[in-house]
């Protein structure tokens, strides 16, 4: 899955608080995430910075499910788009 979008709000850490939403954390990483990013790639990264994180506080435990749920679904998008090709 490719995505991505450059927006300079979300790439700054200062626009980024406390009391900033889980999804909108998430949201705003896919979006600055540059064309042509292996977004798995990108998402299991993310996963292993949380991990220390997941745990103790319940916005970085939400972000980490959202990262393991875009990963499960780009897994079975792939799994699905394998199963239509006509042998």
């Amino acid at each position: 899955m490719i995505l991505g979008a450059n927006t300079n709000q979300y790439n700054n850490p200062q626009s980024v608080n406390a009391a900033t939403v889980p999804e909108d954390v998430f949201f705003a990483w896919l979006l600055s995430r540059p064309r042509g990013t292996n977004i798995v790639a990108a998402a299991s990264q993310e996963i292993i910075k949380l991990e220390a994180y997941a745990g103790k506080h319940a916005g970085a435990k939400r972000l980490h499910e959202l990262f393991c749920a875009l990963i499960e679904g780009s897994q079975r998008l792939e799994l699905s788009s394998a199963s239509r090709v006509p042998q």
